[in-house]
């Protein structure tokens, strides 16, 4: 069995977020990525017991520096993202189980923490097929193009919310509990851990449980731009503009939707990645 866990760095117990003016800032950095670590690890062990052979971790986090290759879990596999050409996708259809740790809620939730949508300085909005969408939602969908549940979501009240919300049946595991973007009140790292080991265990054992979300085709992505510059770029690449801050995306596949999203013109990536096509 192989496990795939995403990883992103707000939604774990103890990180501390400010405002930088617009988006967010983390200002106890160095204690998050070791804190992120330690989640990463307790959830790895919690895979291991339940009979996983091969756990692949992605750093999803802004500029993927946020997990200690030198204290990760031995049984883990460490990808980060780097620049240049490289696949949108992380996750293919030889994953079992699909996992998110550290997990935000998307713009706008009043009760979530560092809450954003991929950038907290460009994305004012985001929609798919008319539903507001955020980071949960999107990479559940892509590891449902490959046929992979989602099978555990951690991070603060409003991201576990988001995702049973979205995926229905999904085991959650909640760090904290947001007073507002920029206040919070953390559960113990310690007792954080414990949770992830046991619930990731049993998530994995009880995986055809999960359903793996379905949404049909054709996809229409609907992104509000909080700069009309930014609209501008989208536009340049042959992005079609409703107005001055938004722009919409449409393919018949998701994956070259999320493409076109990270700057690939329409069938392009699955040209170059053709392993990647359905």
């Amino acid at each position: 069995m192989k496990a795939f866990i995403m990883t992103d760095l707000e939604g774990v117990s103890g990180v501390n977020g400010r405002s930088d003016g617009i988006g967010n800032k983390i200002i106890n950095n160095e204690a998050s990525c070791r804190l992120l670590t330690e989640e990463v690890n307790a959830t790895v062990e919690g895979l291991v017991e339940a009979g996983v052979e091969e756990v692949l971790v992605v750093d999803g986090h802004g500029g993927s520096n946020s997990i200690s290759p030198e204290h990760l879990h031995p049984k883990a596999m460490l990808q980060m993202i780097g620049g240049g050409i490289a696949p949108v996708t992380h996750i293919d259809a030889g994953c079992d189980v699909a996992l998110h740790l550290g997990t935000h809620a998307m713009i706008g939730v009043a009760d979530g923490f560092l809450n954003h949508t991929f950038n907290s300085h460009a994305v004012a909005h985001m929609e798919l097929n008319d539903m507001p969408v955020g980071e949960i939602a999107i990479e559940a969908l892509v590891a449902a193009y490959f046929g992979v549940p989602t099978v555990l979501v951690s991070g603060d009240r409003a991201a576990c919310r988001e995702a049973r919300e979205f995926l229905g049946r999904v085991e959650t595991v909640e760090s904290k509990v947001a007073l507002s973007r920029y206040s919070v009140v953390n559960r113990s790292p310690s007792r954080v851990r414990d949770e992830l080991r046991e619930t990731a265990r049993n998530a994995a054992l009880n995986r055809k449980s999960c359903p793996i979300k379905k949404i049909p085709p054709p996809y229409v992505l609907k992104i509000r731009l909080m700069c009309p510059n930014l609209a501008d770029t989208y536009e340049m690449r042959g992005i079609k503009r409703l107005d001055h801050q938004t722009v919409l995306l449409e393919s018949g596949d998701f994956v070259d939707l999320w493409a076109q999203r990270n700057g690939w013109a329409p069938g392009v990536h699955g040209a170059r990645f053709p392993d990647l096509r359905r």
